[in-house]
């Protein structure tokens, strides 16, 4: 274990993956749910008022009756508010846990359970959601498989809409080291547990991982979480080749103007006619 160890706190090569299971550990998973569920944290899912704010600005921009495929659905947080206002909405997510609550609360919505780069989909939506900032934190070869699936499960003309975080998120983060100690288990397991926390940053400070280092008595644990720093002029050039154009740009996902100077960017993406 000590080998494993010392191997893990080294600073990772850039866009490796950890191999622990994350959205359906049976101990990780009830804690990311409630993160979902709780109204008032901005930690899995953003606050619920935010959320409201987006489904309000999403049915603005997607006409009524469209169908919608969310992707990283979690608990259904966005697609039962989307389906309540009458649109034909799929979610799907990765974690069991999270689509088994969905599940429980919504019987309108599809729920799917299954990794979001498998989605397999042809002409099937008038618009795909991807919100919260999971693009950026897809590797490339990740980034370039979505897009070519999104762009198959869309309509001519569909809409992609997500955010993505801007250089005034990375202007935040710095090299950094810490670590917790929580004797009475936590978030990363109901046993006693050290979790050692890193940030480092790649490529001229435009892409960054979070890296947990997580050791019980018995096994130690690693996870990563990547950021991409994202431009408009940059989104542009990766979506263009898959046959996007950007749309429309805001400051997030919920509508308001863009300005420059906010932490993400909400694009609206549209799939170009065959």
């Amino acid at each position: 274990m000590t080998d494993k160890l010392f191997h893990l706190l080294q600073k990772p090569a850039l866009w490796q993956r950890s191999t622990e299971p994350l959205w359906d550990d049976e101990h990780i998973s009830k804690g990311m749910l409630e993160a979902h569920l709780n109204p008032d944290w901005d930690a899995a899912s953003r606050p619920h008022s935010l959320i409201d704010r987006s489904v309000g600005w999403l049915s603005s921009v997607i006409p009524a009756g469209s169908k919608i495929l969310d992707i990283g659905c979690g608990p259904g947080l966005y697609t039962k508010r989307l389906s309540d206002i009458g649109y034909d909405v799929t979610g799907m997510d990765y974690s069991k846990r999270s689509i088994a609550y969905a599940k429980s609360q919504d019987s309108k919505t599809k729920y799917i359970y299954k990794n979001y780069l498998e989605l397999d989909y042809t002409n099937a939506f008038d618009a795909v959601t991807l919100i919260y900032c999971d693009y950026p934190a897809l590797i490339p070869d990740e980034r370039k498989v979505l897009l070519g699936k999104v762009y198959k499960a869309l309509k001519p003309g569909g809409l992609f809409i997500l955010d993505v975080n801007t250089d005034k998120y990375f202007a935040k983060k710095s090299n950094k080291t810490s670590w917790t100690l929580c004797e009475n288990g936590g978030y990363w397991s109901a046993d006693a547990y050290i979790c050692l926390e890193s940030t480092y940053l790649y490529e001229n400070n435009t892409a960054a991982v979070d890296q947990y280092v997580v050791i019980t008595n018995s096994k130690v644990m690693e996870y990563l979480t990547w950021f991409t720093e994202y431009s408009i002029e940059k989104l542009r050039g990766e979506v263009s080749p898959f046959g996007f154009k950007v749309k429309n740009v805001f400051d997030d996902v919920w509508g308001s103007p863009h300005t420059g100077e906010a932490e993400t960017l909400g694009f609206i993406l549209e799939r170009g006619a065959e």
